[in-house]
């Protein structure tokens, strides 16, 4: 997990929409946000294995305190109100329009930032709003950008929804941690997928892998909910070795550890 600030420090970004390069087509990923031949790798995957399906409540744990949904697109965070949105690399104008609405505080979604045109609307984002704060999982590729308190309309008129530039020049920092993150997680991605098409390669691994599945899945559950079971004695009948996570888990508590348990 990683959340990234782009504060007001960014309101002097100098952008005029005259500098937007259109395209007819999404933009490729940016060797400035990830390493080609991990990406290559990633894509080539055929059939990815997703974990949880509570992503959203997972990124906003990282940073709000009190989270109350009140329907599929707005939530209440910390008393204030968030409209979500949905974002892809074809949705430039309908973000842009989005933003301009009756709410000020927006909960942007995306699943990745591996193309530079998303994180320069990003950034350019930071002149519209107090705060931009950009918060990945840990567990899967997914990404929430949080804009609070707009503090003046988009003047930005985006004539078409494919973006292959709008020539304004991302802070290095940034960029770094950006790429940081997306190559650690494009990292374990493939080395998870790996270790999971060795074991299904072994029939007799199969009753494993759907063991050490459905386990995981319950831990990634209990960790978004806040949940634990402090009352479990770890009985070795409730632990063994997830080749996935490199770790000994009890089925039970679903505590992880490095070292084996000594009974």
């Amino acid at each position: 997990m990683s959340i990234l600030t782009i504060s007001t420090n960014n309101s002097d970004i100098q952008f005029e929409e005259s500098y937007i390069t259109y395209s007819n087509s999404n933009s490729r990923p940016s060797k400035s946000l990830i390493v080609p031949e991990m990406y290559t790798l990633f894509k080539s995957i055929k059939d990815p294995l997703i974990f949880s399906d509570s992503l959203l409540l997972e990124c906003l744990n990282y940073t709000f305190r009190s989270i109350i949904k009140i329907n599929e697109n707005v939530y209440l965070l910390d008393q204030e109100s968030y409209k979500i949105l949905n974002f892809t690399d074809k949705k430039f104008k309908i973000i842009n329009e989005n933003l301009n609405d009756k709410y000020v505080n927006y909960i942007i979604i995306t699943n990745d930032l591996f193309t530079y045109p998303k994180i320069q609307y990003f950034y350019i984002l930071a002149n519209y709003f107090e705060s931009v704060d950009i918060i990945m999982s840990q567990i899967m590729s997914y990404i929430l950008v949080v804009c609070k308190k707009r503090v003046k309309n988009l003047n930005i008129e985006i004539k078409n929804n494919y973006i292959k530039d709008f020539n304004v020049k991302v802070d290095e920092n940034i960029l770094k941690s950006i790429k940081t993150n997306n190559n650690t997680f494009l990292e374990n991605y493939i080395n998870v997928n790996k270790k999971i098409s060795n074991m299904c390669s072994s029939l007799s691994n199969v009753s494993n892998l759907n063991r050490e599945i459905y386990t995981i899945n319950k831990y990634y559950k209990a960790f978004i909910n806040k949940e634990c079971n402090i009352d479990c004695n770890c009985k070795p009948n409730f632990i063994f070795y997830s080749d996935i996570l490199n770790c000994y888990i009890c089925e039970n508590c679903l505590v992880l550890t490095r070292l084996p348990l000594i009974f």
